[in-house]
């Protein structure tokens, strides 16, 4: 009767071990290669609306923990972050703002940024399609401080990341973004990072290298290299280049809001560094670039005046 009883045990453990560690064969019947971990194991390939933030938490950390960049891609295509062509998925996820507005994200870029701590990459790095908001850059018409010093990083780092579901924000990690936290000037050490949650982009991580000024001034300003400046601003994310974007169009109107949230020009986090000399009289000390409301890259606005913010986040 014992050994009887032994036996029904060690059936009943071989089934539940079995309905443990079965799933992994879910993950494989849906276009994910074989788990090699626990944490791989209980994630299915899925549409990118329906992970949860946890899910895509996970996910990002195996893109960040494999070996070089092959193999990063290789991971996030087994979770369709990558296309079967290579190309970076346009899938979109909703998000919700304030409890009822929806607002679309998509993934910008894979193991771009570096976290805030020092622990190395965030796997994924998302944009919104469309802004979250229209509002001024600083509340005065100044870029003293350039994008460190700024009324809108405040403002995305309380009441606009309050905005945003709980389970968002938890999994969200804090990057280093490179920027002219300086505003009017000519030296490259006013590059500097800021670790942020929430940001707006660069310039050059939108559109790569720039020429802008040596096009439009030439030789005028002597050794002053105000592309150099606009150029150590990070790297150029994915999403952009393969949209075609660069520095003097966009032909594909990726940059253009006018299906998303309207048509309007949304900011830069990149200060100009130089005044315009026929504006001295004005009051204004400077100007942040701007994406114009047609989708051309380059513009520039005045900081006290309301754009679009576009924003981006890592988890």
């Amino acid at each position: 009767m014992r050994r009887s009883l032994n036996v029904i045990a060690l059936v009943i453990c071989c089934a539940f071990l079995l309905a443990i560690y079965g799933c992994g064969s879910n993950a494989a019947s849906s276009g994910a290669s074989e788990p090699k971990d626990e944490s791989q194991a209980q994630i299915v390939k899925k549409p990118l609306n329906d992970y949860s933030w946890s899910e895509l938490t996970q996910i990002s950390k195996l893109i960040a923990s494999a070996p070089d960049a092959d193999a990063q891609r290789q991971m996030a295509k087994v979770y369709g972050i990558v296309e079967e062509d290579g190309s970076l998925t346009s899938q979109t996820k909703q998000i919700v703002l304030d409890g009822s507005r929806a607002l679309d994200v998509r993934v910008a870029g894979i193991a771009h940024d570096d976290k805030a701590d020092g622990s190395g990459k965030a796997g994924l790095t998302f944009m919104t399609v469309g802004g979250i908001e229209l509002l001024p850059m600083n509340d005065e018409a100044t870029v003293e401080g350039g994008w460190e010093a700024s009324k809108l990083r405040s403002r995305l780092a309380g009441e606009q990341l309050d905005r945003l579901d709980k389970e968002l924000v938890d999994a969200m990690v804090p990057v280093k973004k490179m920027t002219n936290n300086v505003g009017i000037t000519d030296s490259f050490e006013s590059i500097t990072p800021t670790d942020d949650k929430l940001w707006v982009f660069s310039v050059h991580e939108v559109c790569g290298d720039v020429t802008w000024d040596v096009d439009e001034f030439r030789e005028r300003r002597g050794s002053e290299d105000v592309d150099g400046l606009l150029n150590q601003e990070g790297g150029q994310y994915e999403v952009f280049a393969q949209a075609g974007v660069h520095a003097e169009s966009d032909p594909n109107g990726f940059l253009s809001l006018e299906k998303s949230t309207g048509k309007s020009p949304w900011w830069y986090r990149t200060p100009y560094p130089f005044e315009f000399s026929g504006y001295s009289n004005t009051g204004n000390t400077g100007y942040f670039y701007q994406v114009m409301d047609s989708g051309f890259p380059q513009s520039l606005g005045s900081p006290e005046v309301p754009a679009t913010v576009v924003v981006g986040f890592c988890i």
